[in-house]
């Protein structure tokens, strides 16, 4: 398959990026490692006349441990260095974990952290050769007038599938971003949009420059469990990450924050989990937990695999293990009562 034609930048400042970002507006797409880019342009689903590349910007590639107050990671780290960085592994397991999650080794030395973040949403009708989408009609997502995936929708239901989003939000974890006017940092939560048809907050001109983790509390614990049909290569069917907080002289919860990928157009967040801090868990507020996980999960026939049915019914149990697994590694003994 062919690319379209395209004019190429790279500039050598963050300043002069998100102003040929502003200047070109919806025919410029920045480019970092381009995994995700590159396929969607070969299937003609993205067509930028101008693409600005990252990666003469100097200081996006690394990885500082301000310790007390957390970690900052530059957009343009790869998700092999972020796997491998030492302090990311013995202080933020769960991350590494989640990056080597992605993909294929291939996908992970070229693929970078921002990237992964503002990847497309994913649907079995949109990311498919021109051909078979002739042979559709086009559908919301190509400013067409129907959703493939949900038959009679008024909106486009394209699934927001990435595996590090999940495991940011649970650390509660921010995105410095950077335009034309400076710099400004917002909740990880806040860059979806819950829109399957434009997926992110970001305007033309934005770029995110730097993801900001906060520094693990004591007695915290984290784990990030993925659903797919092979090891590798696959997008996740169902991802679950949690992070539980306990109380420094009981076994009370002081604080548990659980995400889930792959099923919703963003990252799906479990309000529920709030109503468990201060408590005891118990295998009752456990169950309690997953079922409300359950009713928010809307999974759909968005990739090849498993059913919507049974990813939706897999989420009970993906939420209970993971919060096990937090739990355990928060206390050091687990188990619960």
């Amino acid at each position: 398959m062919k690319l379209p034609k395209f004019d190429y930048a790279k500039p050598n400042s963050i300043s002069e990026c998100c102003k040929l970002l502003e200047e070109h507006g919806a025919m410029a797409l920045p480019i970092a490692g381009g995994t995700d880019l590159m396929m969607a342009m070969k299937n003609w689903l993205k067509t930028p006349k101008i693409l600005v590349d990252l990666c003469g910007i100097p200081n996006l590639n690394q990885i500082t441990d301000l310790e007390n107050d957390g970690l900052r990671i530059g957009a343009m780290v790869t998700l092999r260095h972020l796997a491998q960085n030492p302090v990311v592994r013995e202080k933020y397991p769960v991350l590494a974990n989640a990056a080597l999650a992605v993909g294929s080794t291939q996908v992970q030395a070229m693929g970078t952290i921002g990237g992964n973040l503002c990847q497309d949403n994913c649907c079995l009708y949109y990311n498919r050769s021109p051909m078979f989408r002739q042979a559709m009609g086009p559908c919301y997502k190509l400013d067409g007038d129907r959703c493939h995936a949900v038959k009679g929708s008024k909106h486009c239901w394209a699934t927001y599938s990435g595996d590090l989003a999940p495991v940011l939000l649970a650390l509660k974890a921010s995105v410095r971003i950077s335009d034309p006017q400076g710099e400004t940092s917002i909740p990880a939560e806040q860059l979806y949009s819950g829109d399957g048809k434009q997926p992110h907050t970001l305007q033309f001109g934005r770029v995110i420059t730097e993801i900001q983790v906060p520094a693990p509390p004591v007695n915290c614990g984290n784990a990030y469990l993925k659903m797919r049909v092979r090891k590798t290569i696959d997008y996740p069917l169902l991802g679950v990450a949690a992070n539980v907080v306990m109380e420094n002289d009981d076994m009370a919860i002081h604080d548990i924050v659980l995400a889930l990928t792959a099923v919703e157009k963003a990252p799906l967040m479990i309000k529920a989990a709030d109503e468990l801090k201060g408590q005891i868990l118990t295998d009752e507020l456990l169950d309690g937990l997953a079922e409300a996980a359950y009713k928010q999960a809307r999974p759909i026939s968005n990739t090849y695999g498993y059913t919507p049915n049974y990813r939706k019914n897999m989420v009970r149990t993906y939420v209970k293990s993971a919060v096990r697994q937090s739990l355990e590694r928060a206390t050091g003994q687990g188990g619960v009562t």
